[in-house]
């Protein structure tokens, strides 16, 4: 064989083996596989700031809304940073969804009453059931009112009457669990124009709440309706903002004159 030929050959194996020597210590890094969460992980409870207790969620049956429900996490642990501070003996608890938390008026509406508001959009009675521990932990209130009105919007995810009825027992427990004695008004869901569709469903879940408040002792239930239908049963719409579901300064006017008459009545009946 061509000595050239050999000595080419014993040049391109040195240096391979020494390109070998080189980057055998580097191939295990590089071929390293990464670990990854296993999909649909749940957000594990230290990275929440308002972290839910596992015995409520098991307890109330409340598995099927938690992942849903996590958006709400951190305007649930900013409403409730200042529970220490913003409640009071005399304080009125209003708690739930958007008309809640709208509300701006509501001092003026409701007055003598003060307000201490724990309401956040969209939020369904499901997500306050989970949630209401929280929302609540540490505040001093009364009274309770409570209104939330996202459960029957024509999706196919809509809850039963009964659904609703049973998820507002466990707002109501929640509360009687941080202040024994505070009696909960829980207010109808309102005719509104833009959801008038589906009144017939809406009007059955606020015969369910009713029925909910006749069986519970200090639960009261308040009527909207009347006041806000017409002679011949169509939702007035003066009392609506442009998108026909959050209401104006003169529909809230209305809501707090109804509320406020009503808390006159179960507080001053309180032992």
């Amino acid at each position: 064989m061509n000595s050239r030929y050999l000595s080419s050959s014993t040049w391109r194996v040195s240096v391979l083996a020494l390109a070998l020597t080189v980057l055998a210590p580097l191939a295990p890094l590089s071929a390293a596989p990464q670990e990854k969460k296993p999909s649909g992980q749940k957000s594990a409870p230290e990275t929440l700031n308002a972290p839910i207790a596992p015995e409520h969620i098991k307890k109330n049956r409340l598995e099927p809304y938690v992942e849903k429900a996590l958006k709400w996490d951190k305007e649930v642990a900013s409403l409730s940073a200042n529970n220490a501070k913003d409640g009071s003996d005399d304080a009125i608890l209003f708690l739930g969804s958007s008309s809640i938390r709208l509300w701006n008026s509501i001092e003026q509406d409701i007055a003598p009453w003060k307000p201490v508001r724990r309401g956040y959009g969209g939020s369904k009675y499901c997500d306050v059931a989970l949630y209401t521990p929280q929302l609540i932990r540490g505040l001093k209130f009364q009274a309770a009112a409570v209104f939330v009105a996202n459960d029957i919007t024509g999706s196919e995810l809509d809850k039963t009457p009964e659904e609703i009825a049973r998820l507002a027992k466990i707002v109501v427990e929640s509360i009687r669990s941080e202040r024994p004695d505070a009696p909960v008004l829980l207010i109808s869901i309102t005719a509104t124009p833009s959801r008038f569709k589906h009144w017939p469903r809406i009007e059955q879940a606020n015969r369910a709440l009713q029925r909910l408040s006749d069986e519970l002792p200090g639960v009261s239930f308040l009527e909207t309706q009347s006041s806000y239908l017409t002679p011949d049963g169509q939702p007035k719409p003066e009392y609506f903002v442009k998108d026909m579901l959050h209401q104006n300064a003169d529909g809230y006017r209305v809501w707090g004159g109804l509320v406020r008459s009503k808390l006159n009545e179960i507080i001053a009946a309180k032992p």
